[in-house]
């Protein structure tokens, strides 16, 4: 997957499941946001493709920000982030074409279907309930220019909690909520029967509520899978940043053990050769003379083999990609289907 010439995943594979509570984990930059538009279907991938178990299956995206639009209510725009409002739309258009063309009533009969199955018909009453578990009290008829950005916050919630998926996609979810409504995500989280994948730096709330880590690697952007939840992906990242760091030291001492071996026969080798040509050894004997100079050049030849040595370990160590383990924020806190 790229933009331009800019590569964003390679490689990548995830699978979500009804059960699955999976964290999408990396530096920021590195296509988290992306991988979640590509599993919910919003952009396409390059090479490879979604799958969807069953084909049928309903995926739900949830953006990072509110993403309201200008003007638009806060009936509407719950509306719009549960879906409820594109399955509205296309249960109208073909309930007028069906006037015209009676093949339509297998198409409108699966739209109907679609907008009942995502709770269409008891929006407004789930709605109203929703904003007051989450303590929005704005009408529904207020726009959502004229909330606070905890209130916002509240209303991105309540579109989570009204939410009828079978398949969940939350970026930063936790943005800007209060410590009630962190809980209440997590509730929410917790008990919900539909399978969800999230993009979040927020370590508590991922703690108590991921059961596997999906890692992107900054250098490589190929993901890493890590199964157990997230204590123990941490557990596996501070294991592999220990050795890399051994390894690190290692490098440097065999390194500083090379420049100090390449020095010292440079030296050898040049007073060797300076002492034999200029018969300073008191040595008369040419053929001997000869073979002392063939001496030191052979030692300034393992001067040299040991500078390329070092030369390709450098490379090495330049060339390997640098693996930091991620850093995450935590806030003070009180207290069958997939796709793929």
């Amino acid at each position: 997957m790229s933009y331009g010439s800019q590569l964003v995943l390679r490689d990548v594979t995830v699978r979500v499941r009804r059960s699955s509570r999976v964290a999408i984990m990396g530096p920021n930059g590195v296509g988290k946001t992306t991988l979640l538009r590509v599993l919910g279907s919003l952009v396409s991938p390059d090479e490879g493709d979604v799958t969807r178990t069953p084909p049928s299956l309903e995926v739900g995206h949830l953006a990072q920000e509110p993403d309201a639009r200008a003007g638009e209510t806060l009936r509407s725009y719950l509306s719009r982030r549960t879906g409820v409002g594109a399955a509205a739309a296309r249960l109208d258009h073909l309930e007028r074409a069906l006037a015209a063309d009676a093949r339509l009533v297998d198409a409108y009969a699966e739209a109907l279907d679609r907008f009942l199955y995502l709770g269409g018909d008891d929006l407004d009453e789930r709605a109203a309930e929703a904003c007051a578990r989450v303590g929005l009290g704005a009408h529904p008829d207020a726009t959502m220019d004229d909330l606070s950005g905890g209130e916002a916050a509240r209303a991105a919630l309540a579109a989570i909690m009204l939410t009828r998926s079978d398949i969940l996609l939350l970026d930063e979810p936790t943005n800007d909520l209060d410590l009630a409504g962190l809980d209440r995500l997590e509730d929410f989280v917790s008990t919900s029967r539909a399978g969800i994948a999230v993009v979040s730096h927020d370590r508590a709330f991922l703690e108590r509520c991921v059961n596997e880590v999906v890692e992107i690697d900054e250098g490589t952007r190929r993901a890493a899978h890590y199964a157990g939840g997230y204590a123990r992906y941490a557990d596996a990242r501070a294991t592999a940043l220990r050795q890399q760091r051994d390894a690190h030291d290692r490098f440097v001492a065999d390194r500083k053990r090379l420049l100090e071996q390449a020095s010292r026969q440079r030296r050898w080798a040049a007073a060797g050769a300076r002492r034999a040509r200029s018969g300073e050894s008191g040595e008369r004997d040419k053929h001997v003379r000869a073979s002392a100079v063939a001496g030191a050049e052979a030692t300034a030849g393992k001067a040299r083999a040991a500078r390329v040595k070092l030369a390709r370990r450098d490379g090495r160590a330049t060339g390997a990609a640098r693996r930091v383990l991620l850093r995450l924020r935590a806030r003070p806190r009180g207290g069958p289907g997939a796709v793929g």
